[in-house]
């Protein structure tokens, strides 16, 4: 098992830590405290070509693989998750319409992605259908060449500035997964409403919004998968996407983890209590060697499983262990570094009060970890598992 970086991906990696400690440190918690998007940071991110890495060539991306891309992603979320989110969410969406939309549908809308000049949210999330996906309620019925949309979706990350939402809907009479499809609704659609929810804990620069659809009219060309009440591929096929989300989720995790502890080892080395420094104090020496331990194994788990996709060998269960795994040990292992600054951590003063907030995110987007250990557990009880061992 190889567990080297190529050439390419080491230099791809280096370039985006410059980019994170240079251009973007400073100015990650200004954002928090306007609540603004950092818009300059996309546009450097498409200058530099970040935000079509995994896309096609063909669509004007660099075809790198989830492995280079989140090296680029665990950087950016080093120093600000808000914009490792940027990169990671332009491409979520992308790659489902790239592996499932029809070829005049990709030609319209990807090379705009790649370049920055179209943003695409994903509204699937419903105030009746959180960790339960199949449960929707909101309904896409043909009408000649348009399909009807009708619904509510709730915690639409970038729905306020989307230009495109892909939405998951119903087009017939189903239960369960039978009959879901995605759809791409465009923002200036009438009867399309967008309304943002106040009060985000973190992250802030990331809107959360409620979208209500009423008798939205939308062309039938924008279907990306059709859903079939006599079977759910219109559901399945968008969710081998999602192996490789979760896993950004938990690299995301991984990345903050990481800002954090170099933030506390680097303080470590300079302030003095009770006549020593903090590195010299055995108690802390251990909660920095424990952080440290558990940061390794998340990035064992998540680069594992993001591998196994590039192979074309994605393991659903693998992206749920790194997911759970990552993102609480984000949630401990920032804590613990808050926790070296004393009162002075608790402060909005200082980047770990803002890292500490933005991490408790990832344990509930994308699948909680509650939803990602029944996945886990399915596999333990499956005939298929051996008896849950893996090889």
């Amino acid at each position: 098992m190889d567990f080297e970086l190529s050439e390419d991906q080491i230099h791809l990696r280096d370039a985006a830590r410059r980019l994170a400690q240079q251009e973007f440190r400073d100015k990650a918690g200004r954002w928090d405290k306007e609540e603004k998007f950092p818009e300059e940071n996309k546009h450097r991110l498409a200058e530099l070509g970040y935000l079509g890495l995994s896309m096609e060539r063909e669509y004007g991306g660099s075809e790198a693989g989830l492995v280079s891309t989140y090296l680029v992603i665990e950087e950016l979320a080093k120093v600000d998750l808000l914009t490792a989110m940027i990169v990671h969410d332009q491409n979520v969406s992308p790659r489902i319409i790239a592996n499932h939309a029809p070829d005049e549908l990709r030609r319209r809308v990807l090379p705009g992605v790649v370049k920055g000049e179209i943003e695409c949210s994903i509204a699937w999330t419903e105030p009746e259908a959180g960790s339960d996906g199949t449960a929707i309620r909101t309904t896409a019925i043909r009408d000649g060449d348009f399909y009807i949309v009708n619904g509510q979706k709730v915690f639409t990350t970038f729905g306020d500035r989307a230009h495109m939402h892909l939405v998951y809907a119903r087009f017939g009479p189903s239960r369960g997964a039978k009959g879901i499809g995605t759809i791409l609704v465009e923002r200036d659609s009438p009867g399309l409403t967008v309304r943002k929810i106040e009060g985000k804990m973190g992250v802030r620069g990331a809107a959360e919004n409620e979208l209500f659809f009423d008798n939205v009219r939308v062309p039938a060309g924008n279907v990306v998968t059709m859903g079939d009440p006599e079977n759910s591929r219109g559901f399945v096929g968008p969710l081998t996407i999602y192996n490789g989300t979760r896993v950004g989720m938990g690299v995301m995790a991984l990345g903050v983890a990481e800002g954090a502890f170099d933030l506390a080892r680097e303080y470590m080395t300079v302030r003095e209590q009770f006549g020593q420094k903090l590195c010299d104090m055995q108690g802390l020496r251990w909660m920095m060697a424990d952080a440290l331990i558990e940061i390794e194994a998340a990035r064992c788990l998540c680069y594992k499983a993001l591998a196994l996709i590039d192979a074309g060998k994605p393991d659903p269960a693998l992206c749920s262990m790194a997911k759970v795994f990552a993102t609480e040990m984000a949630q401990r292992v920032t804590l613990q570094c808050q926790q070296m600054f004393g009162g002075y951590g608790y402060f909005g003063l200082l980047p770990l009060e803002r890292m500490v907030r933005d991490v408790r995110m990832l344990t509930l987007t994308g699948g909680t970890t509650q939803t990602q250990k029944n996945v886990i557990a399915g596999h333990i009880f499956s005939q298929k598992s051996a008896g849950g061992r893996r090889p």
